[in-house]
């Protein structure tokens, strides 16, 4: 990475059980090619990270987390970066705030919601996970004025919620991730396997022919079906079709499968990263 690059913009989305790292180097500095994707990619409006890091903090010793973290900024190069983050889980947060001391690097800066130019439309705003808010941020970059968006964030847990034709937070719907539903599903039976993740990757049948695969059938069809009803009733009182678009660690997995009156959902592979960007570019 040649020397400019160095400098820019680090962008830390501290999860439930994941921490996304993003590196928005100066503009004039970008040097990576685009990355092909397998699938709908959202109109080139939204700036996406040049480089990113996921580190997993959940069943994972602090040593290791604070060590991966090191080790995967030392690939990134990065040297002058202005540190930005959104977290929903406050001891993961002092690791990465550890780990990025022992670096040398600057303390971050810690958005909250009345960081954000943002009307949220719900009782209590101070209370909605700002991961959420900072997708609709992102989906105000990428919706065309005047048309609603409907954005699915499909990670440990799942949401959908709704952005108004005037780029509000209206508010919508939270539902466990398909990773979550199977572990409770085993941890709540004394029967019933746990599925890994990769049992998604291929192909999931309907009719499950063994215990495996019918977990598999419920936990995945289900999870499709869940976020297709929920985009629907969403849609149904507004007047013309909403934007719809698909983030998170699942979406791969779920997003070939969800499609609205426009067509299929469209991914944005790092939305909250990208929200955060946005945020960033406001205050300073």
């Amino acid at each position: 990475m040649s020397e400019p690059a160095r400098q820019g913009l680090l962008a830390i989305d501290v999860g439930s059980s994941r921490v996304k790292f993003g590196w928005y180097p100066l503009l004039a500095a970008c040097t990576s090619e685009i990355k092909p994707s397998q699938l709908p990619i959202a109109a080139p409006k939204l700036r996406e990270p040049e480089e990113s890091l996921t580190v997993s903090h959940a069943g994972v010793s602090p040593e290791s987390f604070c060590s991966q973290i090191g080790d995967g900024l030392e690939q990134l190069g990065i040297e002058e970066p202005r540190i930005f983050l959104t977290s929903v889980h406050a001891e993961a947060t002092a690791r990465v705030e550890e780990a990025l001391s022992k670096k040398g690097y600057p303390q971050p800066r810690q958005l909250t919601s009345v960081d954000l130019s943002i009307e949220v439309q719900v009782a209590q705003p101070q209370n909605v996970g700002i991961d959420r808010l900072l997708n609709a941020v992102a989906a105000n970059r990428l919706r065309k004025t005047g048309r609603a968006a409907i954005v699915v964030d499909l990670g440990t847990a799942n949401t959908v919620d709704l952005v108004t034709d005037e780029g509000a937070f209206a508010g919508g719907a939270i539902l466990p991730g398909i990773t979550m539903s199977a572990r409770v599903l085993h941890e709540s039976t004394s029967t019933l396997p746990r599925l890994s993740p990769s049992t998604f990757d291929a192909l999931v049948a309907a009719v499950g022919k063994s215990t495996h695969e019918a977990i598999a059938s419920g936990l995945y069809w289900g999870a499709v079906g869940a976020v297709s009803e929920l985009v629907r009733r969403m849609s149904q009182d507004l007047d013309r079709t909403p934007h719809l678009f698909v983030t998170g660690g699942d979406a791969r997995l779920i997003a070939p499968n969800l499609r609205n009156e426009e067509g299929p959902a469209r991914h944005v592979p790092h939305m909250v990263l990208s929200g955060i960007r946005l945020a960033a570019e406001e205050l300073s």
